[in-house]
């Protein structure tokens, strides 16, 4: 039967191929958008962290009433390790740069990504080294081996996977460094990272050595068994408490800032991708309306064909499967098309993530988002066909539809009161989105036209880092400085140069307390602050920022 009631609805969609195509594009587009943004949602919050256990990583920051999530001392790390009963253990790291040279056949230079991190980093993430060793505790003292770990995509792209990798020498930042170790590809914290350095140097520079001082450093923490995340945040709050206590002048109203790593990297993003997953489910009711009256008035159509068959003896259910059966062959071929529109969309989506969260770009149609776009377009050919299958199983005009008078029952008021009833609903959804887009269009336009304080047309902006081995002295980096200045300023096309950090939009974040001269102290912890550029003459006007009073 399920096989006859097949046949005929292909043969039926075949003689208007016009309606197939129109009810099929319609819900394809509809089912497109919602797999392609529950990819996103997959991705970004479903999927685990490729870690063992990876619910019990924690993620540790610094918190102030100036800033709810700030960098981590070294001297804090070191007491709360050594105090601290909750976590397994707790890693220092640190995202940076590096310039790499010796490495690979043609010893070509280049700048990476680089990451500081103590000696237990990846014992804490629970992945090994996929070759070679690990760091041990040793390598974090001063005076120790110059040892670095690389990146299976580094050891890919620059030494082919030999394993004759182990042991040679490369130059970071102007250091020889034995490669002792190579990092899989899994390991993605810090995002992009090639290189992983010891924290060894660290330990003998008295600017990290300071308590008051929050260089970039975030703490990684493994839950204990048993423990949760309030009990082991309220023990590193006890000793947060207890510096404050002991050091005043720098840890007054320092508190502790402890999430679930996962939770960590998407907490910016949940509530942007939720709203576009229920803006695209609206757009999919929208096109299960659409559908539903089409499949509805055809089903009307066809009213004196289904009374002669009820006539001949078929059951009601027997009819309404027919309709049913339409309308799952529809959501089957709009779930395939829909399948490919979300492919095409997901280079979009994938276009104007940001770069630097790994989850965004890991977005795929993979067996997760099949199954799910599988079960939207049954829901969606039960959407379809529900409604119609119900009208036709339940007209009680079959007979005088066999005759002419009986288009003016009042059967057929019920059939334009199911109608309009769709039709209100399509409009009422359709509005929904209508309203959510232009506030969504006019946040935007309100963000485009905000004053930036400064000329973005035309600036060009390098980044460089200058290894501290050969430039370990100020003056050789102001000489350089300089240097680098004026010959950039010659070169054609060039109007002016200057130098700076933390220029706008560079995701860096410089900033310091400070005070008024003049003024009463500042109680410990209530100090104002301000995001800190050391800029060289020229900066101003290279960036088109005017200065409002004084001279530049």
């Amino acid at each position: 039967m399920l096989l006859q009631d097949l046949r005929y609805a292909l043969r039926m969609l075949a003689k208007q191929p016009a309606f197939g195509a129109i009810a099929v594009l319609t819900l394809a587009l509809g089912i497109g958008a919602n797999s392609a943004i529950f990819s996103v949602v997959n991705a970004l919050l479903l999927q685990p962290l490729p870690y063992p256990h990876p619910e019990q990583l924690v993620r540790i920051r610094e918190r102030t009433p100036v800033f709810p999530s700030g960098a981590v001392s070294y001297p804090n790390y070191l007491d709360w390790r050594a105090n601290q009963r909750g976590f397994t253990d707790l890693a220092l790291y640190r995202w940076g740069d590096a310039n790499l040279s010796g490495t690979g056949v043609d010893n070509e230079p280049e700048h990476v990504v680089a990451a500081r991190v103590t000696f237990n980093f990846l014992s804490i993430l629970g992945v090994p080294p996929l070759l070679g060793q690990d760091f041990r505790e040793s390598d974090d003292l001063p005076g120790s081996t110059k040892v670095v770990l690389i990146s299976e995509g580094l050891w890919k792209r620059r030494f082919g996977r030999s394993a004759g990798v182990i042991g040679q020498q490369i130059m970071v930042d102007g250091v020889p460094r034995e490669v002792i170790g190579v990092v899989p590809s899994q390991v993605q914290i810090p995002r992009r990272t090639q290189v992983y350095v010891p924290v060894s140097e660290l330990r003998a520079d008295k600017n990290i050595l300071n308590r008051g001082n929050h260089q970039g450093f975030s703490v990684l923490a493994r839950l204990k068994s048993g423990v949760t995340l309030a009990q082991a945040t309220a023990d590193l709050n006890n000793i947060a408490a207890e510096l404050e206590r002991r050091y005043p002048d720098n840890n007054t109203g320092r508190r502790i800032e402890a999430l679930i790593y996962l939770e960590s990297m998407v907490k910016d993003y949940k509530q942007g991708v939720a709203l576009l997953l229920a803006a695209v489910g609206c757009v999919l009711l929208i096109a299960c309306a659409n559908v539903a009256n089409l499949q509805l008035a055809r089903a009307l159509a066809r009213e004196r064909e289904l009374a002669v068959r009820a006539a001949l003896g078929a059951s009601r259910t027997r009819l309404a499967m027919q309709v049913l059966v339409e309308s799952a062959i529809l959501a089957l071929l709009g779930g395939v098309a829909g399948v490919l529109f979300a492919l095409w969309g997901l280079d979009a989506i994938k276009a104007i993530a940001p770069t630097n969260l790994a989850r965004f770009q890991e977005t795929r149609v993979d067996l997760v988002v099949l199954a799910f776009t599988a079960a939207i377009a049954i829901g969606a050919g039960m959407l379809v066909g529900l409604w119609p299958a119900l009208r036709v199983s339940g007209n009680a005009s079959f007979t005088l539809a066999l005759h002419e008078g009986g288009r003016g029952t009042s059967d057929g008021i019920q059939r334009q009161r199911a109608r309009a009833g769709l039709v209100i609903a399509q409009v009422a959804l359709a509005l929904l989105l209508l309203a959510a887009a232009e506030l969504t269009l006019k946040s935007f336009r309100n963000a485009q036209q905000t004053p930036l304080g400064f000329d973005p047309h035309n600036v060009l902006t390098l980044s460089i880092s200058l290894p501290k081995a050969r430039y370990d002295a100020d003056e050789k980096v102001a000489a350089f400085n300089a240097q680098l200045v004026e010959r950039v300023r010659v070169l054609p096309g060039v109007k002016d140069a200057a130098l700076g950090n933390n220029v706008p939009f560079d995701d860096t974040e410089n900033d310091s307390y400070f005070h008024l001269t003049g003024t009463p102290p500042t109680p410990p912890g209530s100090e104002p602050s301000a995001e800190i550029s050391s800029v060289t003459p020229g900066y101003f006007e290279v960036m088109g920022m005017p200065i409002l009073r004084g001279r530049n």
